[in-house]
């Protein structure tokens, strides 16, 4: 994961954010185009890791950690919002990292993502489906952050997966846009 990671090459234009060598996941339609257009950016998130933007309405884009900066500043001169939007695969994936957490935690964890369009039924369904993949963390032993990049770049990827795993990420996005 770390040399597909450095190897990427993210250029911030005026208008325009470019990925020359491609994308870090095949699936993802940055990957053959190489490049996002500021007006294609519905909002950029500096809080997951690494950060994101919404690209399409459709898709969790994410650039190196080290661009989190150049992100914001592109997101300024294109009056793209810059949103705080509750990180639906983080709170997923807390059951995996090498942490103890309180009851009282687990369950506003389960409030928030109810709250952001992930019933507990489907919270359930979710863990069942990813178990196997965010196990591979008593490797690693993340404890402070898993997310949807995480989860993208442990499991064997295919289209299928990648799209499912967007709809899952963009639920409280899709929730926000229809009250709006």
């Amino acid at each position: 994961m770390k040399n597909k990671y450095n190897k990427i090459n993210i250029v911030f234009n005026k208008k325009e954010i470019k990925f020359p060598n491609g994308y870090f996941f095949k699936q993802s339609q940055v990957n053959t185009s190489k490049k996002i257009l500021s007006t294609e950016i519905s909002e950029v998130n500096l809080n997951t890791f690494p950060p994101s933007l919404v690209y399409k309405d459709i898709e969790v884009i994410f650039v190196k950690n080290d661009c989190k900066n150049s992100l914001k500043d592109f997101a300024k001169k294109n009056n793209i919002p810059i949103i705080d939007r509750l990180d639906i695969w983080e709170h997923m994936c807390r059951p995996y990292l090498d942490t103890e957490f309180e009851e009282q935690e687990k369950v506003e964890s389960l409030k928030l993502l109810e709250a952001n369009g992930v019933s507990r039924k489907d919270v359930t369904q979710i863990r069942k489906k990813i178990n196997f993949t965010m196990f591979l963390n008593f490797i690693v032993w993340e404890w402070c952050y898993l997310g949807l990049y995480d989860y993208l770049s442990w499991t064997f990827l295919n289209k299928k997966k990648y799209w499912w795993a967007m709809e899952v990420a963009l639920r409280n996005y899709f929730k926000l846009s229809a009250t709006a």
